[in-house]
């Protein structure tokens, strides 16, 4: 997906795993509010709904060191 995404208040983000480059999470930066699971399966998906206006940083724990990061603007 994009490494930034603009989004509204009560928008729900979906990540789908692809299946490829081993296993992936979904880690906020901090104490953000995302925190999924490790999984590798195709298929698998990770949903949350952004009350709060903000920026949330997140990255996929195994890669971040990889580039696996990026941000959801919540205007």
């Amino acid at each position: 997906g994009p490494p930034a995404l603009k989004i509204s208040t009560e928008t729900t983000v979906r990540w789908e795993w692809t299946g490829e480059g081993g296993p992936h999470n979904i880690v906020s930066k901090g104490d953000g509010p995302l925190n999924s699971e490790l999984v590798a399966e195709e298929g698998s998906t990770y949903e949350h709904t952004f009350a709060e206006t903000g920026t949330y940083l997140y990255s996929c724990k195994p890669h971040k060191g990889l580039g696996m990061r990026g941000a959801v603007v919540v205007e």
